[in-house]
């Protein structure tokens, strides 16, 4: 505990200097070329408010105020100190000539883009982990889906543009061209190009990709369970589930598969398929049942059949397959359809394969050609979870289970109230969450049946290790170092640049903002992850507050070099009256807009 606690101060306190690091290097740079000018600066202050403390020298007082979302240098002479009718005495920063005001304020810009491309080859140079650029799956209808990519697909580049990371690849789908798009996919060492047509949902473009899973094991050091396991072993499979097989329509999360094993078999132990380098093995595994908890959402241990088309892969209308998104799939070569794995085991049959579908209330017989099948068995038909069938699917060592019922039953009544579909018996048991002992009644084969089942909670077990994400680390020598950082670097300055763009267009939506919540707990999970992960973070970040403050807003620097270009253009200073609006228009401005990304921030972490 006290172990875990200094852990969590010492990340803390990573990232709290981290960005007071890159705040202080901003404001250095504005302060040195001051000083590089002969201009007085009265105050050097990281963070905005009251002073917590400070010192003066040398005319200067440096100080840390309390609010900490920033900082700033207050040169003597600038606008709005000064009557229109008053000259400025020599050390006044308007008393210097344009150009070099514009240095003065482009400084700290400079400073943040510079310290990036010293902070990205020193990441790369230690090793810096990457949530590995690896489809984990695709949701099933989007557009990695239709693109055909697969689980286990690895993204090296997105239109040439090299991908490091997963966080990576989703940015550059983001900030792509949604017509022109091209991944270079890396399956079982074949290297090929892919076109795909990213979808615009949430406010930005998106193929649906999801992250690899967690499915690397890390071995619980206080538990004293003999085991065969190892760190860093993959977990393939659980009692012979494999990880990533379809399970009720989608893919089988390791946690999900370790579930349905640890509640289903005796005696408490599992059969785990582990890749140990390169190799499966099959490893006897322990592990331990809990007491159940008192209070749960307890269960029947049900779902609705999965016979419902979802998506068709492919471009042609109709499409080969003869199904339609929509269509509910009754049967196929003379047999029942309950779930994904009955539709592609039957299409294993071979041509011709006749359907028996459900469309639009009417049933229809479909004969599925040599071509359809093909594509039937290699999964381009997408079947889910049909709620308005009157069948279901059966948990295995759940009540109903337990109770005799099978896949195909059909319920027909819970507790006398009569049932139209399996939505109508999730309604039933909803409305009557503390009702344990039911009678349902149900269909098999045309002859009803009724059993007394008793609603049970999930098991509870701890299998002794935890599963850890598939992270790739880059560690790059001294040429490979410096090479990898100005790309990253200057990669960083075009998504920057692009997501602002994009942002004033519409095509990224202003809910994908992030504010100072967001940074402090990116930073800290960069620092509790790894150090170099940390740098590298640091070096994004800096390039990021770079860019921001080069834009002409008033009040931020990019506003003050653009407030010198009018006074150049005019011929003479601005008024007082001006400046004063332009930069309290500004104030205010930036302000709405942290409200507005500190809402979004408490929303995702409440969300």
């Amino acid at each position: 505990m006290i172990e875990t606690f200094f852990e969590s101060f010492a990340n803390a306190a990573l990232a709290v200097m981290g960005i007071s690091f890159l705040i202080f290097i901003h404001e250095a740079g504005h302060f040195v070329a001051a000083r590089l000018f002969d201009v007085r600066v009265e105050t050097f202050s990281i963070g905005f408010g009251p002073r917590l403390f400070g010192w003066t020298r040398r005319g200067t007082e440096y100080r840390v105020s309390i609010i900490p979302l920033g900082g700033y240098v207050k040169m003597a002479g600038e606008y709005g100190d000064l009557p229109d009718d008053e000259e400025p005495d020599p050390g006044d920063l308007m008393a210097k000539p344009i150009w070099q005001r514009v240095v003065i304020f482009s400084a700290g810009v400079v400073v943040n883009i510079a310290f990036a491309f010293v902070l990205f080859p020193i990441a790369f140079g230690t090793g810096v982990p990457f949530l590995a650029p690896v489809v984990g799956d695709t949701v099933v209808g989007g557009a990695a889906w239709q693109a055909g990519l697969r689980t286990g697909d690895e993204i090296l580049s997105v239109n040439g543009q090299k991908v490091w990371g997963f966080e990576d690849l989703t940015l550059e789908i983001a900030l792509g061209d949604p017509d022109n798009m091209t991944l270079d996919v890396l399956r079982d060492g074949q290297r090929f190009q892919q076109k795909l047509t990213p979808s615009h949902a949430d406010g930005h473009y998106s193929a649906q990709i999801l992250p690899p899973r967690l499915n690397i094991i890390e071995l619980d050091e206080n538990d004293e369970t003999p085991t065969g396991l190892r760190n860093g072993d993959v977990l393939l499979a659980v009692n012979g589930r494999r990880i990533g097989s379809l399970y009720r329509g989608e893919p089988l999360s390791a946690w999900r598969a370790l579930s349905l094993e640890s509640g289903a078999f005796e005696p408490a132990s599992l059969s785990l398929t582990v890749e140990r380098d390169g190799n499966e093995l099959q490893v006897e595994h322990s592990f331990t049942r809990l007491d159940a908890p008192e209070e749960g959402r307890r269960m029947l241990g049900a779902a609705p059949v999965e016979n419902l088309v979802r998506a068709v892969r492919g471009n042609d209308t109709p499409p080969d397959s003869g199904l339609l998104p929509g269509d509910v799939v009754l049967g196929a070569a003379g047999h029942p359809v309950y779930r994904s794995s009955d539709l592609a085991s039957l299409a294993e049959l071979g041509a011709p394969l006749e359907l028996r579908v459900q469309r639009d209330g009417t049933d229809m017989n479909l004969v599925l050609d040599r071509q359809a099948v093909e594509r039937l068995a290699g999964g381009d038909v997408a079947l889910e979870r049909n709620p308005a069938s009157t069948r279901m699917l059966v948990s295995e060592g759940g009540a109903l289970s337990r109770a005799g019922l099978l896949d195909g039953d059909e319920p027909v009544a819970a507790d006398g109230e009569e049932l139209v579909s399996f939505q109508a018996l999730l309604d039933h048991l909803k409305a009557q969450p503390d009702v344990v002992d039911h009678e349902i009644t149900y269909r098999r084969n045309g002859e009803e049946r009724s059993v007394s089942v008793r609603a049970v909670l999930p098991p509870q077990f701890a299998v002794g290790f935890g599963l850890q994400r598939h992270d790739v680390v880059h560690d790059l020598g001294f040429g490979e170092s410096l090479s990898a950082g100005f790309d990253a670097c200057m990669n960083a300055l075009r998504t920057t640049g692009m997501t602002l763009g994009k942002l004033f267009t519409g095509e990224v939506g202003a809910d994908n903002l992030g504010g100072p919540a967001a940074i402090a707990m990116i930073t800290y999970e960069s620092a509790k992850m790894d150090f170099s992960k940390l740098l590298y973070f640091l070096a994004l970040l800096s390039v990021n507050l770079g860019v921001i403050n080069i834009l002409p807003i008033p009040v931020l620097d990019g506003g003050q070099i653009m407030f010198l270009l009018f006074e150049k253009v005019k011929g003479g200073r601005l008024s007082d009256r001006f400046l004063q609006n332009a930069q309290l228009t500004g104030l205010v401005a930036i302000l709405g807009l942290m409200v507005y990304v500190t809402f979004n921030d408490l929303s995702r972490l409440v969300g």
